[in-house]
């Protein structure tokens, strides 16, 4: 009778083993981002569960392996992930937290199996199941888009920092602000020679769809080292677009509003300078008021940097105000601000009187223009910013 109810012991231990390795026979695949992962041994299925043997497992995932055999436990650890799974046991300690299991490690046929969904997502994977084709996938999971307001905030905080080739990879590829390389190289030379802080005061999102967002922005921009800039507080509406990444690139850029916050008596103070120097800078200003005034557009483009983003904009313009216009012009201040070996910044007030024309404000304009030395050595106008204007006078 022992005899017999030991046979039958032994016959339902083997239908128990058959029934836990019934599918043991190598028809579940397992693909680890995009590639079938070859293990020395078949996956099992146990009541819902795959389990794999570990080590291929482990490794393929860029986790370190260690084995403790005195407690028959597996630690996997790699890219700031700790799992840590014993034999028979149905708790798992993934990054030092218990977690339930669906089915307990367990040996077999000399190798350890451990369940691989588990395994899988706590290295912040997404694990998936293709029956018709029996395969198991784990892939990357998604990144988690910004949203578009934290997406500016870090390109500010990147031109805080000066950093280059973040404030680059903001920028969409296809943006017309990477036509012909000056704006990198404008974020280059600012970066250089200043060191600007922005604030962003405000920031909301005007719009916004799948692909494309407008971002409005004020934000305060102060340089710190002592060296002249044109610290501003501006208004900008941001054209955001995603890339084909799904990430948010700035298209666009809009200039809504602008105040300088700039010191009359940083403006006016007479800065130590050669002067030989600063009668150049300061010709090159009257000799542009004195073309203008003469309507001759040759000579006032001769003032005009050629490489100046302004230029094509500035030629059309003089020359429409030529032919419609006939101004009279004063200059009542020209002061060099500051001048290096190739940059130069003169400060003017101005005003202009219409003798003939369509209707025109008669006016005083206060501006500051940045000068750039030629290869020929002389100087020119880059770019000129109007800070103030006022009118001789009152509208009626």
């Amino acid at each position: 009778m022992k005899k017999w109810k030991l046979m039958l012991c032994a016959m339902l231990a083997g239908l128990l083993m058959m029934a836990w390795t019934a599918h043991a026979d190598g028809d579940i695949k397992v693909v680890i981002e995009g590639q079938e992962v070859q293990f020395d041994k078949s996956p099992v299925a146990d009541q819902g569960t795959t389990l794999v043997p570990f080590r291929a497992l482990f490794e393929r995932l860029g986790l370190e392996v260690e084995w403790d055999q005195a407690t028959k436990t597996v630690v996997g650890r790699g890219n700031g992930v700790s799992i840590k799974l014993q034999l028979d046991r149905n708790t798992a300690v993934i990054n030092g937290e218990e977690v339930e299991l669906a089915a307990a490690p367990r040996a077999m046929d000399g190798s350890t199996y451990v369940p691989l969904r588990v395994v899988g997502e706590a290295t912040g994977r997404v694990v998936g199941w293709d029956g018709a084709t029996r395969t198991i996938t784990i892939g990357e999971a998604p990144k988690k888009g910004v949203d578009p307001l934290t997406f500016y905030r870090a390109f500010v905080e990147a031109n805080n920092a000066e950093d280059l080739e973040a404030v680059m990879a903001a920028i969409h590829p296809k943006s017309p602000l990477l036509e012909g390389g000056l704006f990198e190289a404008e974020v280059a030379s600012g970066f250089e020679k200043l060191d600007v802080v922005t604030e962003i005061e405000q920031i909301e999102v005007l719009e916004e769809s799948d692909t494309e967002a407008v971002v409005r922005s004020v934000e305060k921009s102060v340089n710190t080292n002592g060296r002249f800039h044109m610290d501003n507080r501006a208004d900008l509406a941001l054209n955001l677009v995603k890339d084909e990444n799904g990430e948010w690139k700035i298209y666009a850029l809009q200039v809504l509003g602008i105040v300088y916050l700039l010191e009359e008596d940083a403006l006016t103070a007479e800065a130590d300078l050669d002067a030989d120097l600063k009668k150049a800078l300061e010709d090159v200003l009257v000799a542009n008021i004195e073309a203008s005034e003469a309507e001759d557009l040759e000579a006032a483009l001769a003032t005009i940097d050629p490489q100046s983003p302004a230029y094509a904009e500035t030629r059309n313009l003089l020359g429409t105000m030529f032919l419609a216009y006939d101004i009279d012009y004063e200059i009542e201040l020209v002061n060099v601000i500051e001048a290096s070996d190739t940059e130069a910044y003169v400060y003017t007030v101005q005003t202009a009187k219409k003798i003939d024309g369509p209707e025109f404000n008669d006016g005083r304009y206060k501006q500051v223009h940045r000068l750039h030395k030629q290869e020929d050595g002389s100087w020119k106008v880059y770019i000129s910013y109007t800070i103030g204007f006022e009118l001789l006078e009152p509208l009626q």
